[in-house]
């Protein structure tokens, strides 16, 4: 996809894979605006690229409502929505996790996208289409015992991507997943060195803005992209349903 000139949204913006993604976007010749709860190192990434800053609990409708309604205005419309934004926990005892808790990394990781596809779509439709590009995990193909919220609401928005890209396709509208493996984030809390001496592989945030780059050109709609490091973001084969041709067979 040919960024220049363009309008990307990049949530989670202020760190980690949404800034080198928007930093990535950015060099494209994209105008990129930035959004984050984290107000200073956001606004940083948003002037070092030349984009814009603004302020979204992606977890908050209204708070969607208000960004969409300032994006209808500007003439540029939005051709890029990356809904990257998400948070761990680190909750593996179900009977520990709180409504606290629970409604938090919901909040965040799941009805942020929501939220923001619902948003983005009509402002997308109205630039004659696009692209969403979710940032999921590896966590949404297998089970994460250390952290039960964050495999359970990944898992969502793989479903969703998956189930909501066919109607999408009739306006224009690409959308897809992205599946990194380990990233070297805040996330690690400071635990890299020790995590790669025990022999963890981990990525750095870049490659993932490459592979986001290479999931917008690549013409595909509704896939969730595992990648891994040194490897280029592949489609994952979802199993089909046991039986599921059982009508074909009688």
């Amino acid at each position: 996809m040919d960024l220049n000139g363009k309008i990307a949204l990049v949530t989670g913006a202020a760190s980690g894979i949404g800034a080198a993604c928007a930093r990535r976007y950015a060099e494209a010749g994209a105008h990129v605006i930035c959004t984050d709860v984290a107000d200073e190192p956001g606004q940083q990434v948003a002037d070092n690229i030349g984009g814009r800053y603004r302020h979204l609990d992606v977890a908050d409708s209204s708070a969607w409502a208000a960004l969409a309604a300032e994006l209808a205005d500007d003439p540029g419309h939005l051709h890029v929505a990356h809904l990257n934004a998400g948070i761990m926990m680190g909750l593996g005892n179900i009977a520990e996790m709180s409504d606290e808790d629970y409604l938090r990394i919901i909040g965040v990781n799941q009805h942020g996208v929501v939220f923001g596809l619902r948003a983005a779509v009509p402002l997308l439709e109205a630039a004659g289409g696009g692209h969403v590009l979710v940032t999921a995990s590896m966590a949404s193909f297998s089970p994460l015992p250390l952290d039960l919220g964050y495999s359970m609401t990944k898992h969502a928005v793989a479903a969703l991507v998956r189930s909501a890209a066919p109607n999408l396709a009739k306006q224009g509208i690409n959308l897809n997943a992205i599946c990194p493996a380990t990233v070297g984030t805040g996330f690690l809390g400071g635990n890299r060195d020790r995590l790669e001496a025990a022999g963890m592989v981990i990525m750095d945030a870049e490659e993932v803005a490459e592979a986001a780059m290479a999931i917008l050109d690549s013409g595909l709609t509704g896939e969730c992209f595992a990648l891994l490091k040194g490897r280029q973001p592949e489609p994952f084969p979802f199993a089909s349903i046991p039986g599921s041709d059982y009508r074909s067979r009688r």
